[in-house]
C-alpha cells in the first residue's frame, strides 16, 4: 500500500482517492491511480497537493473512478468560473422563499440528524479523532451548517414580517 501524503491529507481529491482505495487497491498509490485515470503522475500529485487546479475533464474522470460525485459539485461551486458566476447570478435574482419552502428545506436537512448523531458518536467514542475520521466529521459539520442555515432562514422570514415580529421580542434569539 502507498504511503500517506501528509501534505495532501485535507485535499478533496486525495481523500477521495484514499477512500476509493478501500474498494480498489489500484488507488492505493498515486502512480497506479495516475495510470488508471490517464492523468500524469506528477500532475495528479500537484492536484492532490493543492499546487494546481484540475481541469474539468480530470475532475470528471476522478469523480467517476473514485465513485465520488461530490468532486464535480465542489469543482463547479468553487473552481469553475462559469459555475461560480451562475451561482452569484442566481443568488441576485432569487425571490425570497415562502415559509412553506423554508420549512420543507429545514425538514429535509434535519431528517438525517439521527444518522449524523450516530456518526458523531462513532467518531468521538474513543476520545480521539484520527485522520481517517476527518472527512466524515467535515460531512457532519456541513450537514449541521445546513440545518443551522435553514433555522436562521425561517427565523429571518418570521422576523421580517411586521405582524409576526410583534409576537417575538429580542430575547427570542
Amino acid at each position: 500500500m502507498g504511503r500517506k501524503a501528509s501534505k495532501a491529507t485535507d485535499n478533496i481529491y486525495y481523500i477521495s482517492r484514499i477512500k476509493a482505495a478501500k474498494e480498489n487497491d489500484i488507488y492505493t498509490s498515486r502512480e497506479k491511480a495516475a495510470l488508471k485515470l490517464g492523468i500524469e503522475r506528477s500532475r495528479l500529485a500537484r492536484i492532490e497537493l493543492d499546487q494546481i487546479e484540475p481541469y474539468a475533464e480530470e475532475v470528471d474522470i476522478m469523480a467517476t473512478a473514485y465513485n465520488a460525485p461530490h468532486l464535480c459539485t465542489d469543482y463547479c461551486d468553487n473552481i469553475c468560473p462559469i459555475g461560480i458566476h451562475k451561482l452569484e447570478e442566481q443568488a441576485k435574482h432569487t425571490e425570497p422563499d415562502s415559509i412553506e419552502r423554508l420549512v420543507l428545506r429545514f425538514l429535509s436537512s434535519s431528517q438525517c440528524m439521527n444518522d449524523l448523531s450516530k456518526i458523531l458518536v462513532n467518531i468521538t467514542q474513543d476520545g480521539v479523532i484520527d485522520k481517517t475520521e476527518i472527512h466524515d466529521l467535515q460531512d457532519v459539520f456541513k450537514a449541521m451548517d445546513s440545518v443551522s442555515e435553514n433555522i436562521e432562514a425561517i427565523r429571518f422570514w418570521i422576523m421580517s414580517d411586521p405582524v409576526l415580529r410583534s409576537y417575538f421580542n429580542d430575547d427570542a434569539r
